[in-house]
């Protein structure tokens, strides 16, 4: 079965700019990297949540994506991507990419939300995993709904496709205007702005949205991100003045 593609809108009333360091792919060359990224605040739920081994995305928009299997359509599975941009941007006409996020297979939440996936059970009620303090715990609280955690392929699982968050050249977020991009791909985006509902997306499309966005990144983040404890420190290399965002907020 084919993997479905998403582009899904996030909304910028959260987000926080924070300095991180993490590895990151500059060209052919990793690199230990320090500069800044748009998060949620670190007092809300981090969704994707990408300060672990492996990216988790369990909420936002989560549940409205094609995921139970059938014979002859896409659902979202290994090898599905999943771009999440700015929504304020996107009314603007501009797609502001933070994350590009590759599924390396899907976590299924008990039945009636009683518990955490199989892979992540021992992070249950652990007041001192950060994964249930900065993500699995909030729909034990009433603000999502478990369901479905996405868990991400990384570039230490494949070189070739893989989750990254991208940085500009510019040391900004990833941007470009709608009207870059091809009729059936811009109209389709279009169609969903008002909304923000999760944009479907076919293969060549991904393709077409992956080379955009390769093409506009100097820095790829790729894994072992970190919060830095003093804030505003100056970055280790130009292309980190500013970065990428994460969403999503907790009341999205």
């Amino acid at each position: 079965m084919k993997p479905q593609h998403y582009l899904i809108f996030h909304p910028d009333r959260a987000r926080a700019r924070t300095e991180v360091q993490a590895t990151a792919l500059i060209g052919a060359q990793l690199i230990d990297w320090q500069g800044h990224v748009w998060v949620d605040k670190p007092s809300g739920n981090e969704d994707p949540f990408v300060f672990s081994h492996r990216w988790l995305y369990s909420y936002c928009h989560a549940t409205q994506l094609r995921r139970t299997p059938r014979s002859n359509s896409e659902y979202v599975s290994t090898g599905s991507s999943l771009f999440f941009c700015s929504g304020d941007a996107a009314n603007d006409g501009a797609i502001q990419v933070d994350t590009v996020f590759v599924v390396d297979h899907v976590a299924t939440w008990p039945a009636d939300q009683q518990g955490l996936p199989e892979d992540f059970k021992e992070h249950y009620r652990n007041n001192s995993s950060d994964l249930w303090q900065r993500h699995f715990r909030y729909p034990f609280y009433g603000s999502h709904e478990g369901k479905y955690t996405y868990v991400s392929r990384q570039r230490f699982d494949r070189t070739d496709e893989y989750s990254f968050l991208p940085i500009a050249k510019s040391g900004d977020r990833v941007s470009f205007e709608l009207d870059a991009l091809t009729r059936d791909l811009r109209l389709g985006i279009s169609a969903k702005i008002t909304g923000k509902r999760p944009v479907p997306v076919s293969e060549d499309q991904k393709t077409e949205l992956l080379t955009k966005i390769l093409s506009l990144t100097g820095v790829q983040l790729i894994h072992g991100l970190a919060r830095q404890a003093a804030p505003n420190k100056r970055t280790s290399h130009p292309s980190g003045a500013c970065g990428a965002n994460l969403p999503c907020d907790l009341k999205c």
